[in-house]
């Protein structure tokens, strides 16, 4: 796997020809984690990592109790009971973080 400099020089190359790169690059490490792993795998960020977006409330970047609904919604149908989870926020309920 690539170091994140690697990773950021990708990026800025792609940049100039394609605006959807960062989506495109972000899906194509989640898939070779998957292949080298085996297991499941999901990528949940919380809104704060989207530019140019007014959050009237600080606080619901943060993973709350609220999220593990919606987390659980998705892991409801996974083939098999392993799963790599990457969680992106810049903090919340540690209760909350636990029980997702």
């Amino acid at each position: 796997m690539p170091t994140w400099g690697e990773i950021l020089k990708e990026l800025q190359t792609g940049m100039q020809n394609d605006k959807d790169i960062i989506d495109k690059t972000r899906r194509k490490y989640l898939a070779l984690l998957n292949q080298k792993t085996g297991r499941n795998t999901i990528f949940y960020a919380t809104s704060w990592t989207q530019t140019g977006k007014a959050i009237a409330d600080p606080q619901a970047l943060n993973i709350t109790d609220e999220d593990i609904q919606g987390l659980m919604e998705v892991v409801h149908n996974l083939k098999d009971n392993s799963l790599d989870l990457i969680l992106h926020s810049p903090g919340g309920s540690a209760e909350a973080t636990e029980s997702i």
